[in-house]
């Protein structure tokens, strides 16, 4: 009977194989995808966007997002918003201030730039926030503020009509304010750049501690000159009224606090004292966004950010290709195989080098042969001398052969 091979990975061997490379394949897969899945978490996230004047969620120059991040850095910052689920789509939902549980004792609230109009219930609300002992920062201009002052029965009220400065940046709806009273909220601030600014109406319990120059007037009717009858400086454009146990910071230019006006003069200063200040001593700081007509609404987008170092993404890169060549051949394997038996035979190899150098240290000692004869019989006067040199020629001799022919 004639043998006849088998060809290679037939039978059961075959089987077995086919199996070992289908279990390969879904540890493979499983591997990339969870790869590509870390990655793409890592580099989508979750934008909320608006360009709404003043509003947190607007990173241009007219929002304040560079004061609410740095709010939640100081580990100040309350969200006011939510995020719901309808079906498949999130819903972005601004709390109003009715549906925010505030806390006078360990919360206090940021209203900057509302448009919208105060309600008479949310004034009380507010009021009696504030005279339990909350803290309220309320910056406006031209905008809703009085009606939530009003409705609290504070004594404080905004003027609503621009303040014209011959003490400018530019031109006179800039005015540069550099009469700063000594406060916690005026630390370190010397002077202010102002951006179309109103003033404050003071009360009988208020504070005043920062004024423009002698040189300002209130523009009643809006030509930018200085007509007879218009009221003249100094107009206080930042205040702090007392109301029961709380405090009111009342600031006329919410634009000192925007993005782009940060940077200019001492703005940022003041920016930071007013939330260390209005948030001292309290775990939160809410930032009211309900009152604002979003002419173009908070949106939630998703954005590539880019967070994942490119090291790391070559990384990613080079073990999805490798898994890839490990699935569809077999490179991997013989890659493996031909770098296991080199790292072996560079061992022997090194192993043989050592061994032989030190075989041959007593003749690079300078030990000749007949100094190890004459050695060896003092010590074995029994062994025939010139058969000892004979073997010791023999075996030098052979670690010659082997050293050229490896």
């Amino acid at each position: 009977m004639r043998w006849i091979p088998r060809a290679e990975g037939s039978g059961a061997q075959g089987v077995l194989d086919l199996r070992s490379k289908v279990r390969r394949g879904y540890i493979a897969a499983t591997g990339v995808c969870a790869a590509l899945g870390l990655a793409l978490l890592s580099m989508v996230t979750p934008v909320l966007s608006s360009s709404a004047d003043f509003s947190i969620f607007n990173t241009g120059w007219n929002g304040t997002s560079d004061l609410a991040v740095s709010t939640y850095r100081a580990g100040k910052f309350s969200p006011s918003f939510e995020l719901r689920s309808t079906g498949g789509d999130v819903e972005f939902v601004r709390i109003g201030l009715e549906d925010i549980e505030l806390d006078p004792a360990s919360e206090a609230i940021a209203i900057i730039g509302p448009t919208k109009g105060f309600s008479e219930s949310e004034g009380v609300l507010m009021g009696d926030f504030v005279r339990a002992g909350g803290n309220l920062l309320l910056a406006d201009d031209f905008g809703s503020g009085n009606s939530l002052l009003e409705a609290m029965d504070a004594s404080c009220r905004f003027s609503g009509k621009l303040v014209i400065d011959l003490s400018f940046e530019k031109s006179p709806e800039f005015p540069v304010c550099f009469d700063i009273v000594s406060d916690a909220l005026t630390a370190n601030v010397t002077s202010l750049q102002l951006n179309y600014a109103a003033s404050i109406v003071l009360g009988g319990s208020s504070e005043p501690l920062a004024h423009t120059s002698v040189a300002s007037w209130l523009d009643s009717n809006g030509d930018r000159m200085q007509n007879f009858g218009e009221p003249v400086g100094p107009f206080a454009i930042l205040a702090r009224e007392n109301l029961g146990e709380g405090e009111i910071v009342l600031l006329s230019d919410p634009s000192i606090l925007i993005n782009g006006m940060r940077a200019h003069l001492d703005n940022e200063i003041l920016s930071s004292n007013l939330v260390s200040i209005v948030s001292e001593g309290r775990s939160g700081l809410y930032f009211d966004e309900s009152h604002r007509d979003y002419f173009d609404p908070v949106t939630i987008s998703t954005e590539f950010t880019g967070a994942i170092p490119g090291n790391v993404k070559a990384a990613l890169f080079a073990a999805t290709f490798i898994l890839a060549l490990w699935i569809v051949t077999d490179v991997v394997d013989r890659a493996w195989s031909w770098t296991r038996k080199g790292v072996a035979n560079a061992s022997r190899f090194v192993m043989r080098k050592v061994l032989r150098r030190g075989a041959k240290e007593p003749e690079q000692a300078g030990r000749s042969v007949d100094d190890i004869v004459r050695e060896l019989a003092e010590s074995h006067p029994e062994w025939r001398a010139d058969l000892v040199r004979f073997v010791i020629k023999e075996k030098q001799r052979h670690d010659a052969h082997v050293e050229r022919h490896g």
